[in-house]
């Protein structure tokens, strides 16, 4: 039996349409060629996937013995091909085990035992940004374990997986932030989904020294359907205009709560700002809400609510943004007598105006200053020559010449 069930298996891995039907959903990843296999485990199934061409697979047991293809106890179904080994074992040895391969692709160990974990059915779409709660339990014989220092010791977490390995949290049992009670075996995890548009795949482990247990699903991150700006009325203004967008595409524009805060340049919350889509609504499924605030440097940040078309309740994280609120240009007049500067905002019709006529009046001045000293000067002249003497206008004795005395 156990070489048909992994003749049928290496069938379905050597197929490329069925390929990834194998790595069901409590399938165990293989890192770094080696896993831990618990006592409580009744089969095991190694899915071995190696470079093309046939080679040489040993698996140690926790012992140190070893199992060959050509050579193991009849407990073990092998199976081979050029490109992947199946080893199925009845009662496997509890500890540590490895496989001695140059291994390629995904590999995978499937577990039978009366060790589960079990979690809520998590949602194929999920959207940049989005907070979702998911529950997970272990149990044992179909009953839930609750027994407080097992749980702590199971550190059980949620990864998205593609290419490289993001941790988004762990899951917790203390009954403390959404967790319900603490130690009632049923274990919490707020997941914020702060990755780009995707498709992903969802791994929920626990593991502790003694076994390590697997959901796999897989997701696709959507981009986030609610987006907002913002804009002031006219420059100068000290009211700020939220404008949000909605997508209707993918949520029910009607079903938009905005629950968000303002803050100041010190990080200090100013205002908080609540906005319902509905009776709000543009025909572009946009909806706004306005703010007076001070002159100065804030930012909005908070959370959306809504519903999708498909009737799941979501929770979205609005992105944060900065935003600046400036006075209009500003001319200071300055009176000597008093340090106090009044602040004057005219129009640029009034500014230009007001410079055309500055700029003559100084012509003016400047031409009348000219005029007033040319005329000085001609004056000072008339007057030195009515000064003169006919005498100092003679010639002297030494300018007479012989013959023409």
């Amino acid at each position: 039996m156990r070489e048909i069930i992994s003749c049928f298996l290496l069938c379905i891995i050597t197929s490329a349409s069925l390929a990834h039907t194998i790595y069901a959903q409590n399938d165990i990843p293989l890192l770094d060629n080696r896993v831990r296999i618990d006592p409580y485990t009744e089969q095991v199934t190694f899915i071995l996937n190696h470079a093309s061409g046939s080679q040489l697979v040993v698996l140690v047991r926790p012992d140190g013995s070893k199992l060959y293809a050509e050579r193991h106890p009849d407990t073990v179904g092998w199976v081979s091909s050029k490109t992947a080994d199946i080893i199925t074992i009845d009662k496997p040895m509890a500890g540590p085990w490895q496989a001695v391969a140059q291994l390629d692709g995904d590999n995978r160990i499937k577990l039978i035992s009366n060790v589960e974990l079990k979690t809520d059915r998590l949602p194929l779409k999920l959207y940049s940004q989005e907070y979702i709660t998911t529950n997970a339990s272990l149990y044992y014989d179909n009953q839930l374990m609750t027994e407080q220092a097992y749980l702590d010791n199971a550190k059980l977490s949620v990864r998205l997986i593609k290419g490289a390995d993001k941790q988004l949290t762990l899951y917790q049992d203390d009954g403390k932030g959404y967790d319900a009670l603490p130690f009632d075996g049923k274990l919490t995890a707020h997941v914020y989904i702060d990755l780009p548009p995707g498709r992903y795949l969802l791994n929920i482990r626990t593991k502790n020294d003694i076994f390590i247990r697997n959901i796999n699903k897989d997701v696709v991150v959507f981009p986030t359907p609610i987006s907002y700006q913002l804009h002031t009325i006219e420059d100068g203004s000290k009211e700020m205009v939220f404008e949000f967008k909605i997508d209707s595409d993918e949520i029910m524009p009607d079903s938009v709560t905005i629950d968000g805060v303002i803050k100041d340049s010190n990080n200090k919350v100013i205002e908080q700002l609540i906005a319902h889509s509905a009776g709000n609504l543009s025909i572009e499924n946009k909806f706004t809400t306005n703010k007076t605030l001070a002159y100065g440097v804030f930012s909005l940040s908070g959370k959306a609510f809504a519903t999708t078309l498909s009737g799941r309740e979501i929770e979205l994280q609005l992105p944060k943004q900065q935003f600046e609120l400036l006075p209009l240009f500003i001319m200071h007049e300055v009176i000597a007598s008093e340090p106090k500067i009044e602040t004057i905002a005219l129009p640029i019709w009034k500014k230009i105006w007001f410079i055309g006529t500055v700029s003559a009046i100084c012509f003016f001045i400047l031409l009348a200053i000219i005029l007033l000293v040319r005329r000085k000067r001609k004056r000072n002249g008339d007057l030195l020559l009515s000064e003169l003497k006919l005498d100092e206008l003679s010639p002297t004795p030494i300018d007479i010449k012989e013959g023409n005395k």
